[in-house]
């Protein structure tokens, strides 16, 4: 694993964010009764590992177009007229992060205040991507950025940006024209995959003629990423599949692998068995070259993404099979809205969370609740893992500072309540804001 030099960021210290009592059904975490000020300063000071990120380096000009029409959060768009009669928590702070990042001197965001955004904007990334980004990450308070992307981002400073490699690919070997009873956006996501497997077994020269060459290649496939500098891999295959990945028998997914190259797979269940078996291969493969699985699950940024598919307790298939035990699982935004369902799952020594799409989607009350919840359970310190899931400069500064708010808040309650000294809480948010993803990866 790559070392980077603890970078030292001074930040203001922004005044907790006050609610009131909740029921145990709610997950709203109560005020601190008394502040903690070495708690605060320390959560402020310390710069996170942010292990699930999509970076968009340089100036981007506004486009009205939504470019998820179906959803509700601008997740693609660099800055946004604010809506007036929306509550959200990236509205809420959008004007503050757009301070923070480019000087921006407005109190809101109108549509008429966007031209002088993108000046700043554009003033903003004349250094370039490189420096340009660095700048981003440390007036977030970010020392590193995990990238899911489907190559490296050369134009990013490796020391500060490391890859996360899309394999979702790997799962679907054949398009979907001759699959029964799939949707257009289903066949369109199998077909796209089917290309891509086609082009990386021309530039590794293989050939598939059964699924013993298939999954030599998907070994190639693996150990070039490894090679190539991926601290992990990425599944978001929760967006068109369940997760459940059932165990399905070497001998039955070597034939349904015949048939797909006779072009005869056609029934839908057969070829979900077909890709239960590689991405099981898939994990495997990736325990053993020590590349951890993150997991897209809970909700997402597509409206057909269905929430059953999405469930972590699907995951209970590979978490739960002594056979992935030296393979390390990342359930990616804490499966939202399922949160409060994976705790058992977090009793898995090769199972952990991360809280990434959250930190903008709720405001800080709300995931104070949560992870006031989650570090209640034995053991669930070692599991919890920082993430922003941003692309934007203005989400990344969103998702740390609405987790440095939840965290103190759950923190300062579980002292509040006797349940832990200040002096634990402290070594409690160095394991969740940088600790566990330096040690998981």
């Amino acid at each position: 694993m790559r070392k980077t030099p603890t970078l030292c960021f001074i930040f203001l210290v922004f005044s907790a964010v006050t609610a009131s009592a909740s029921s145990s059904a709610s997950p709203a975490a109560a005020s601190p009764q008394t502040p903690y000020p070495k708690l605060r300063a320390f959560i402020e000071a310390t710069p996170f590992i942010d292990i699930h990120s999509h970076p968009v380096a340089g100036h981007r000009a506004y486009d009205p177009r939504d470019p998820y029409p179906t959803l509700e959060p601008p997740i693609g768009r660099p800055f946004w007229p604010v809506r007036p009669e929306r509550i959200a928590v990236f509205d809420s702070l959008e004007p503050q992060a757009l301070r923070a990042v480019y000087g921006y001197k407005g109190e809101s965001v109108r549509a008429e205040d966007i031209p002088a955004i993108e000046a700043l904007s554009k003033e903003f990334w004349a250094a370039g991507k490189r420096d340009g980004f660095n700048r981003v990450l440390d007036i977030s308070g970010i020392e590193r950025a995990f990238a899911n992307t489907d190559a490296p981002l050369r134009d990013l400073d490796p020391a500060r940006v490391s890859w996360v490699a899309f394999v979702d690919h790997l799962f679907y070997p054949f398009g979907g024209a001759k699959i029964k009873n799939i949707s257009p956006s289903l066949g369109a996501i199998l077909n796209d995959s089917s290309r891509a497997v086609a082009v990386e077994s021309v530039k590794f020269g293989i050939k598939f003629n059964d699924l013993a060459s298939y999954l030599a290649y998907v070994r190639i496939v693996l150990a070039d990423d490894k090679k190539n500098g991926a601290i992990a891999i990425k599944v978001a295959s929760a967006y068109y599949r369940t997760l459940w990945f059932g165990d399905v028998d070497e001998d039955e997914a070597a034939a349904l692998f015949a048939n797909g190259l006779a072009g005869t797979l056609t029934r839908r269940v057969d070829y979900k068995k077909l890709q239960d078996f590689i991405a099981r291969a898939v994990f495997l493969e990736a325990g053993r070259l020590n590349l951890p699985v993150h997991v897209h699950t809970g909700f997402g940024a597509d409206a057909g993404l269905r929430s059953l598919d999405s469930n972590p307790l699907n995951l209970e298939s590979v978490l739960s099979d002594i056979r992935f035990k030296d393979t390390r699982f990342v359930m990616l935004h804490a499966g939202y809205p399922q949160w409060d369902k994976l705790k058992p799952l977090l009793e898995k020594r090769n199972a952990f969370v991360d809280f990434s799409a959250v930190n903008w989607m709720v405001y800080p009350r709300e995931l104070a609740g949560i992870l006031y919840d989650w570090l209640s359970y034995p053991g669930a310190s070692e599991k919890i893992v920082f993430g922003s899931d941003a692309g934007v400069p203005a989400f990344f500064w969103i998702a740390a500072r609405v987790s440095r708010d939840a965290l103190y808040l759950a923190l300062s309650r579980l002292i509040d309540e006797g349940i832990i000294p200040e002096d634990k809480a402290v070594l409690i948010a160095e394991k969740l804001i940088r600790g566990n993803a330096l040690r998981i990866h």
